[in-house]
């Protein structure tokens, strides 16, 4: 092979090698538009790695200081601890239920399942699951390149929620309404940005499993991490919290502890102290947050995804 050929060569594989990575952020968008539709998710920000806040009823101030939340999905919603959360039945947790109120409308028909292969499965496991997961049980290290720990991850459908207007708008008038948001939601100047819908993963189990002849000492780390959590929740203020099902020697069974948000819509009100006329949210604008936006505050590279 000539000097010229070689380089052609090694310049082409590595042009393959840059179209192999994949983001979390982008492999999600092409999952979801292959259930629902491209014009499904136009509009919609998409997650750059996985977090389970931030979603529906999300509350920020535009124009003023478009960076500045105001509070997230369920400090707005009047619940402020994660015990108070993990009470709640995934139900309750996806229609987002509060004292007996009802502020998510599921779409109908959207419940569909996302398709992932096995080299993705593998990949979003140890690359973007994986790692949440040692951030909420507080183990430090990087594992993710390691042959010695393998991960399944099971999926459960996707659903798209919608703020229910007259619920959000009883509780903004309310006393128990937020007081940041309820101050900028009538200051007079029109200012109140929300997460009006989101498309969530309803679940998210990941199975995993560490060979036992491995001089990595993570299974030892894992194991101190979860004495007496069976059944139980990590990752309190974690960007994504899990339920610990099953926890023997080398091998951990987790689930999301919450519905996992994969995009959002942000729109901001018309006027102040209304949500507007009708029944629908078309006379809301869209509004880019931009960096202000708390999906897009971290990005996960997969890696070489074939």
């Amino acid at each position: 092979m000539t000097t010229k050929a070689l380089f052609v060569a090694i310049t082409f594989l590595s042009a393959c090698d840059k179209l192999l990575a994949v983001d979390y952020g982008k492999l999600m968008v092409s999952k979801v538009e292959a259930v629902l539709g491209n014009k499904a998710v136009k509009g919609y920000t998409f997650s750059t790695y996985p977090l389970d806040n931030y979603g529906l009823a999300t509350a920020y101030e535009g124009k003023v200081n478009p960076d500045k939340e105001i509070c997230a999905t369920w400090d707005c919603l009047g619940i402020s601890t994660d015990d108070q959360i993990d009470g709640l039945t995934a139900e309750q947790k996806l229609k987002l239920i509060v004292n007996g109120v009802q502020y998510a409308e599921i779409g109908a028909g959207t419940d569909k399942n996302i398709s992932l292969t096995s080299d993705e499965k593998t990949s979003l496991g140890l690359n973007a699951v994986f790692p949440k997961l040692l951030a909420a049980l507080n183990i430090t290290g990087d594992y993710s390149h390691t042959n010695d720990i393998s991960t399944t991850l099971t999926l459960g459908p996707i659903s798209v929620r919608t703020l229910r207007r007259k619920e959000m708008m009883d509780t903004l008038n309310g006393p128990k309404a937020h007081s940041l948001e309820k101050a900028v939601w009538d200051n007079g100047k029109g200012n109140l940005v929300l997460v009006y819908s989101d498309i969530v993963l309803t679940s998210m189990k990941i199975e995993i499993k560490v060979n036992p002849e491995t001089k990595v000492d993570i299974s030892a780390k894992l194991d101190d991490a979860l004495k007496g959590k069976v059944g139980a929740a990590v990752g309190s203020g974690a960007s994504v919290g899990f339920k610990l099902d099953n926890s023997t020697k080398g091998d951990y069974v987790f689930e999301t502890s919450r519905p996992l948000i994969l995009a959002v819509y942000v729109k901001k009100q018309p006027k102040s102290g209304t949500l507007g006329p009708g029944h629908g949210w078309n006379d809301w604008k869209a509004f880019d947050l931009g960096s202000g936006n708390k999906v897009l505050v971290e990005k996960v590279d997969l890696g070489d995804v074939h």
